[in-house]
């Protein structure tokens, strides 16, 4: 296990959630690194909502609307861990929109047949 696996990962969120999130909201680019039954989790009050990739494509698209500035920002991140235990793993990162500190991101990964695929995510926005 070890960088071959950490550097596996992070390609994987590179492409998937960085490019793909980020960046194009391609579909097809986001798809490559998130498994079909991902699942985010959306705090709101005393719990929270589960959002997949369908759904927060769609909601992708209401928040460039809303805020294209800062949509059309540069999008930096730093990786604070890569944690890596047999078939599971945990990222956790730092993306910001601009000079703006967007999001901390907790993600965690399966490894499949296929390859690493990010399965679940949570979040917390700098306040």
């Amino acid at each position: 296990m070890g960088n071959d696996e950490k550097q596996a990962i992070r390609q994987v969120i590179e492409r998937a959630y960085i490019e793909g999130i980020h960046g194009t909201q391609d579909e097809q680019t986001v798809r490559s690194g998130f498994h079909e039954d991902f699942s985010m989790l959306v705090h709101c009050d005393d719990g929270f909502d589960e959002m997949g990739v369908d759904e927060w494509l769609d909601r992708l698209e209401t928040m460039k609307a809303e805020n294209p500035e800062m949509w059309s920002a540069e999008t930096t991140y730093t990786f604070e861990l890569i944690d890596v235990e047999g078939y599971a793993a945990l990222a956790k990162l730092d993306v910001y929109k601009g000079t703006v500190h967007f999001s901390k991101d907790y993600m965690l990964l399966y490894r499949f047949e296929t390859g690493w695929r990010i399965v679940s995510k949570i979040f917390s926005i700098p306040g």
